[in-house]
C-alpha cells in the first residue's frame, strides 16, 4: 500500500476521513510501522467518535470495502452519525 492520503482530503465532505481509512487498511496490514504513524490516533479518535463508531468496526469497514462510496454506504448502514454539511 502507498503513503496514506493527506488529512485534507475529505470523503463525503469528511475531512481526515480519506487518511483515517488508509490507517485502518496499513494497521490491519501490519504496515502501518513503515510510515511511522498509529491507527487510532487522537485524530482518528476524536473523528470515530464523532461518527459515532468504533474503531475495530471502522477497521474492519475500510478493510472490507474497495471504494470510499462502499466505506460511506457501510459506515451509513451501521447507523454512523454522517454528516450533512462536512465535519472540520
Amino acid at each position: 500500500m502507498s503513503e496514506p492520503r493527506s488529512g485534507n482530503v475529505e470523503v463525503g465532505g469528511i475531512s481526515w476521513l480519506a487518511r483515517m481509512i488508509d490507517k485502518a487498511r496499513l494497521e490491519a496490514a501490519g504496515e502501518i510501522d513503515e510510515y511511522d504513524l498509529e491507527f487510532p490516533c487522537p485524530l482518528d479518535t476524536r473523528l470515530l467518535k464523532q461518527l459515532g463508531v468504533e474503531a475495530k468496526v471502522f477497521q474492519n469497514i475500510a478493510v472490507s470495502s474497495t471504494t470510499d462510496e462502499q466505506i460511506l454506504f457501510e459506515l451509513e448502514r451501521v447507523g454512523a452519525n454522517l454528516p450533512e454539511k462536512p465535519l472540520r
